[in-house]
């Protein structure tokens, strides 16, 4: 069950978010049952818009809800968390 969820989450953010360039990637961080819902994270390294003559990468988080029937009900992009090692760091 897990890994079903884990593979239509990384194909719909894949054509959600248009990851289609080589870099970048989706990884499922977390699957929690809520419910009769599942509450996915997942983090994706997506291209940097912002710079179009550069090949820039900034890791995003993304948190997606499916029902009961694994069908999508939202997402949304969630501001990335410093673990501590990360924290010690910068």
């Amino acid at each position: 069950m897990m890994n079903m969820i884990r593979e239509k989450v990384k194909k719909f953010l894949k054509e959600a978010l248009e990851t289609t360039e080589t870099g970048e990637e989706i990884r499922v961080i977390g699957i929690e049952p809520e419910g009769t819902s599942w509450i996915v994270e997942a983090e994706v390294i997506e291209r940097d818009l912002t710079l179009p003559g550069y090949r820039l990468f900034e890791k995003k988080r993304y948190v997606v809800k499916l029902n009961g029937d694994l069908e999508f009900s939202s997402y949304k992009q969630v501001k990335h968390k410093k673990t501590e090692e990360e924290e010690e760091e910068a």
